[in-house]
């Protein structure tokens, strides 16, 4: 069957078109495994091929929605790096390189409950849920801060997803609180109203339990004011749930803060 396609395609554009054109049947009729199967084979036959930003994003779209990062990665850097000017294909890469794993997801709805680790919520607990969200690319979270049952205060706060980071704004700045590569020693700077601070991606298979379950490869981020030189602190965040955990740390110390008490996905 394949060899009669590609005598069809022959002609026309060549047989790597097959693979391009059977990869596409195949994905828009939702069976991903023969999608992949020829995405894989035109961008082995073909990579230099105009259509193959497309077809990196394509299968990384794919392996994606697999979980299967990894791959997914592979497929979004090549497109990102080799067509960086190519458009939509550049910038939907890039989008999907922050999205799997998706250490802040975005989308409207989202729920998380945290709470006090201490009291494990009972004394001190923040509801915080995604407003006015663009697609998972970026949103508005609102908090409400909780002591007891009583409301103390209400605050929102812009998040975006642009140029492989994940920025907040907070008191006028856009701050990257994370930045890709999610990989063990990553370090960049930033300043959030006139303050220098410096984050490094301290672990990036870190395990936490919280009230809301057990959480594995997860980024441990710490979070350096250089203006108090004695202490910092770590955001613990897991794959397509987000922050999960607070620490506040020293020189050979680190003690919880907060936690995630309950979240919707």
């Amino acid at each position: 069957m394949r060899t009669s396609l590609c005598l069809v395609f022959l002609f026309a554009a060549g047989c790597d078109s097959y693979h391009y054109h059977s990869g596409r049947f195949s994905d828009v009729r939702h069976r991903p495994f023969a999608a992949l199967d020829h995405y894989e084979k035109f961008l082995k036959d073909r990579p230099d091929d105009p259509r193959a930003a497309e077809v990196h994003v394509r299968a990384g779209e794919l392996y994606s929605g697999l979980h299967r990062c990894l791959e997914a990665r592979r497929h979004f850097e090549a497109a990102a790096r080799g067509f960086p000017k190519l458009e939509p294909w550049a910038a939907r890469a890039k989008g999907g390189i922050m999205g799997c794993p998706d250490y802040f997801p975005l989308e409207s709805g989202r729920v998380w409950v945290y709470g006090d680790s201490a009291s494990r919520g009972k004394n001190m607990r923040l509801d915080a849920e995604v407003r006015l969200s663009s697609g998972g690319a970026g949103g508005t979270i609102l908090t409400a801060l909780y002591a007891g049952a009583k409301q103390i205060r209400v605050e929102r706060a812009e998040y975006k997803k642009a140029d492989w980071m994940v920025l907040q704004r907070a008191e006028g700045d856009w701050v990257p609180i994370l930045r890709y590569p999610f990989k063990k020693g990553e370090a960049w700077n930033a300043l959030r109203g006139g303050d220098p601070l410096a984050y490094r991606i301290e672990d990036d298979d870190a395990k936490v339990k919280t009230v809301a379950g057990t959480f594995t490869n997860c980024l441990k981020v710490r979070e350096f004011n250089r203006k108090f030189k004695g202490s910092w602190k770590y955001d613990y965040y897991a794959p397509f749930v987000g922050k999960v955990a607070t620490t506040v740390a020293g020189p050979g110390f680190e003690n919880p803060n907060t936690e995630l008490v309950k979240f919707s996905q």
